[in-house]
């Protein structure tokens, strides 16, 4: 056992190691403030509390544990920069029309904090991932009475934000090593009068502008046994770029499931 969480905390959401696996970085909420998420209601109503939260650094080889920022404020998502254990990735979590700007960088020793991105009227942010080469942040953008969402990337060093391309509604994006390709899972996208759900898997060629559907999904998006991420997609490429990665529940519970790119 390298590490156990507090008694008085509660570990949430995903821990994730730096690109040597000598590192992790992970939130926990303090148990006073911490509610069960079953369902996307609870999720929202948690927002509104302002749970105390920690972003917490652990060495994997000694265990010990070290605060990088605690805020009475729902923090989620923490990332390490890939090939840079100095800069961390993560968010302020909540539904997305109430968050006042999800993504955030931090520097391993809690200073600098910066913000990647403000929220304008209607705009929110989603899903924010490093390439794993380590060079930007990509995200999906969202924009009310808008069928489309919008792929981005954010520079770590400058914060300069550019739109790559539109592509369909999906929820969950991730790229190959370079950011050359991009992978997504087609969702539900309700905005306005707009009552869309895609079902496809898609690729998206960057440099060629291009969006090809790979396969239908057909996730029912369920919550289930009180898991609300247990029947989403995430889909991801195999290193070779050859194979797409994806769970669904189109047979009854969720499964991993191949697709020939």
């Amino acid at each position: 056992v390298v590490y156990l969480v507090d008694d008085q905390w509660v570990a949430y959401g995903t821990w994730v190691a730096n690109s040597d696996c000598s590192q992790m970085v992970g939130i926990e909420i303090k148990k006073s403030d911490w509610q069960p998420l079953t369902d996307w209601g609870k999720f929202r109503a948690f927002y509104f509390t302002e749970p105390e939260c920690r972003l917490i650094n652990i060495d994997l080889r000694s265990g010990e544990q070290r605060v990088v920022l605690q805020e009475k404020r729902w923090l989620g998502h923490p990332i390490y920069r890939p090939f840079d254990d100095g800069t961390i990735a993560f968010c302020h979590e909540g539904p997305r029309d109430a968050i006042d700007a999800r993504m955030w960088l931090i520097n391993a020793d809690g200073s600098h904090m910066r913000k990647v991105r403000q929220h304008r009227s209607g705009e929110s942010f989603t899903h924010e991932f490093w390439v794993p080469d380590g060079s930007a942040l990509y995200y999906v953008a969202h924009q009310e009475n808008d069928p489309h969402r919008y792929l981005y990337r954010a520079d770590p060093a400058t914060l300069e934000n550019r739109q790559l391309m539109a592509i369909p509604p999906c929820s969950h994006l991730m790229s190959n090593h370079d950011g050359s390709l991009v992978v997504g899972d087609g969702a539900p996208h309700s905005t306005g009068d707009i009552q869309l759900n895609d079902p496809f898997i898609w690729v998206f060629d960057i440099a060629a502008d291009k969006q090809t559907a790979v396969c239908r999904h057909d996730s029912t998006w369920k919550v289930i046994e009180g898991e609300r991420q247990a029947t989403h997609p995430h889909p991801s490429f195999s290193p070779d770029n050859r194979w797409v990665l994806f769970t669904s529940d189109k047979e009854g519970m969720p499964a991993l499931y191949l697709a020939e790119v």
